[in-house]
Parts: C-alpha cells; sequence; structure tokens
C-alpha cells in the first residue's frame, strides 16, 4: 500500500454547509463523504494500493443530503482528474467549480458545432441526428456514423465537458481534398440497452441492441441518403467507443457487408461474462476493415491496463480470419475518456479514406 495525499488547490464556496469529500473509479462512485472527507485546509490522506489507477471528483453533501459535484467555472460537468499511484504520492485537484443551474451554457466553445441537425423517428421516440459537412457540401459523400452523438462535437451537451471535436478532424480531412460527412447519434439513459448486444444487470436483462441496428440500416442509412445520396457500404463506416465500441462490432459482424470500416475504439465486451467472444466465433464479414484500440491506461490498475492491452491483442487476433483488414493502435498515455478518443480519432479518419495523415 501506498500513502497517497490529495490536496486542493483551488475550490470556490460550496453550495451549502456540509463536508466536501473525494469520489472516484476506485469506490465506484460512492456519495458516502464517510472516511473521504477533506479537511478545512482541503487536505485528504488514503492508503491506496501502488499502481492503482486514479479517476476521481471532488463533491459536497448538503445537511439535507443534496449531493453536488464539481463542475466547470460555468456550472456544467467536468472530466474526471486522473493520477496514477507510484509509491508515495501527491495529487493536486484544481476545482473550477460547482455543478449548478446553468448547466454549461456559458462556456465558450472549443469544438467545432455540427452544421446540420434533425431527427428521425425510431422505435424509442425521436432520435436526433446530428450531422457535420464541409462548408458548400451538398451531394454523396464518405459517410462516418458515431454513437454517442452528445459527445463528438460541440461541448454544450457533452457528458463531461470535453468531446471527441470530431468536426475539426474531419475538417482536416476535407483541407487536404478528401472531405466526409459526419452523422452522429445522441443517446442518453437508455445506453447500456442499445448499445450492449446481450441482456446483462445494466441493461435490466434486455437489450434493444438488434433495433437499433435494425434501425440504422432500414432508417437512417436511407434518410441520409435521400437528403444527401446514397454512399456505398465501401464509402461507410461505422465508429464508437466503449459501449459504442462493443455495438460497432456487434453491428459490423452482424451485417456483414453493410459497413465497409469499423472504428472499434475502446470496446466495452465484458458484459454478460464476454458474451460477445463467443457470439462472433462463427461469423465473418470478409470485405470489412476494422480500426481496433485500446488506451494503456483503462483500468483501475497498471496491471488491470495491461491485461485490457493484451485482451485487445487478443481480439484482434480473433478478428483477422473474419475480417478484410484489422489495424490496431495502443494509445500511450492514454485513458478512457473523451479526451483519449479526441486523440485517436484523427488517425482513424486518415486511416479509413485510406492516405497518410498530413503533418499538423
Amino acid at each position: 500500500m501506498a500513502r497517497v495525499h490529495f490536496r486542493i488547490s483551488y475550490r470556490p464556496p460550496p453550495p451549502a454547509p456540509g463536508p466536501v469529500f473525494l469520489t472516484g473509479q476506485h469506490r465506484g462512485w460512492s456519495d458516502d463523504p464517510t472516511g473521504w472527507a477533506f479537511d478545512d485546509a482541503g487536505t485528504l490522506d488514503a492508503e491506496l494500493p501502488d499502481g492503482q489507477l486514479l479517476m476521481v471528483k471532488v463533491r459536497h453533501v448538503a445537511p439535507d443530503g443534496t449531493v453536488t459535484e464539481e463542475g466547470d467555472a460555468w456550472g456544467g460537468r467536468a472530466p474526471a482528474h486522473t493520477a496514477v499511484v507510484r509509491g508515495d504520492t501527491e495529487v493536486v485537484l484544481d476545482v473550477a467549480g460547482w455543478q449548478d443551474g446553468r448547466q454549461g451554457r456559458e462556456r465558450p466553445a472549443r469544438s467545432v458545432p455540427p452544421t446540420a441537425e434533425f431527427t428521425l423517428p425510431a422505435p424509442w421516440g425521436e432520435q436526433p441526428v446530428r450531422v457535420w459537412a464541409p462548408a458548400g457540401a451538398t451531394g454523396p459523400l464518405p459517410l462516418l456514423v458515431l454513437h454517442d452523438g452528445h459527445n463528438v462535437f460541440d461541448e454544450a451537451p457533452s457528458f463531461a465537458g470535453e468531446t471527441w471535436d470530431a468536426g475539426r478532424a474531419a475538417q482536416a480531412l476535407a483541407d487536404a481534398g478528401h472531405p466526409v460527412r459526419v452523422a452522429a447519434l445522441p443517446v442518453g439513459g437508455e445506453r447500456s440497452c442499445r448499445y450492449v448486444p446481450f441482456p446483462f444487470e445494466l441493461n435490466d436483462f434486455h437489450s434493444g441492441a438488434d433495433d437499433y441496428c435494425d434501425w440504422l440500416l432500414g432508417t437512417l442509412r436511407p434518410a441520409l441518403a435521400a437528403r444527401w445520396g446514397d454512399t456505398t457500404p465501401a464509402q461507410t463506416a461505422l465508429a464508437g467507443s466503449s459501449f459504442g465500441g462493443l455495438i460497432t462490432l456487434y453491428a459490423g459482424l452482424r451485417d456483414p457487408g453493410a459497413w465497409g470500416t469499423l472504428g472499434v475504439l475502446s470496446p466495452a465486451i465484458w458484459p454478460a461474462d464476454f458474451q460477445l467472444l463467443r457470439w462472433m466465433e462463427p461469423r465473418t464479414a470478409p470485405a470489412t476493415r476494422m480500426w481496433l484500440d485500446m488506451g494503456d491506461h483503462e483500468g483501475s490498475t497498471v496491471q488491470e491496463a495491461a491485461e485490457i492491452v493484451h485482451l485487445t491483442h487478443n481480439l484482434a487476433a480473433r478478428l483477422r480470419p473474419r475480417v478484410q483488414d484489422v489495424h490496431v493502435t495502443i494509445g500511450e498515455g492514454h485513458w478512457h475518456d473523451e479526451a483519449a478518443w479526441r486523440a485517436r480519432l484523427p488517425e482513424f479518419l486518415w486511416w479509413w479514406v485510406g492516405v497518410e495523415r498530413q503533418n499538423g
């Protein structure tokens, strides 16, 4: 065990009296402050295993039990603080603000927003579609469909005030003479149902993944073709991260030939005791190219993260006989978060269009 000294370097006054405490992945994101409250000087000492990978946040609990999480300076969500425990460690936490009714709406934009938004009918209700395309684009272009569409363009609707900045990455392609269109699909609390194709605890043992895959092919693709012209499967990519990576891999093998390229970023393949590995055994998609990646800090410990990287290479080996090509990338120093996927997205896009990435 190692001694970890947490210190808040800056913190605006909490919204009410009551303890300010630390939570995180190592605590299962618990709201119980017992044993994890900061002292009046904003410090907290804990003993944690050497090699622990920490993703933590500061929270406050009011006398009435209301819990408020730290946020950004505009009252929106903020990304987690990250640190690696290597012997006795100090972790400095800068708390920019507390989440409040402003919900980050006043936050200055840092990313490129979508160029069009509309809704389509779906079995679960109206489905927003957020689209980015180069200025002046009217006809068919190579098409990338992204899951978790609230996280991929601008920060306003994003989960933690960080995005993939997909519009900026796609603009770099357009500037180099390789224009593409990106269609992103926001999802809410039904994410575990829609993206996980096997019954497990987080989707209440009910999967809606097949309905989602059917909708992608039966409603989304025809609707986009009606607006801008059809794209062939070879020109069409599907991509997502975590559970979004899982549904991408599932959809590509479930409907071989429908998607020419799959972007499988940090796939969470563990649900239902790694049922995906058994499900995919008889399936092939010989015309499909696959990008498979993982960060080397995705896990609760350094050892677990190394095992996940090994599992990623093992998954690639299982997939190679089933698809046309598997490209594997391991992100050095990358955690399981939007910042990591933003860093790896441009390389995926250049690989998808089949050209070497331009400098800058």
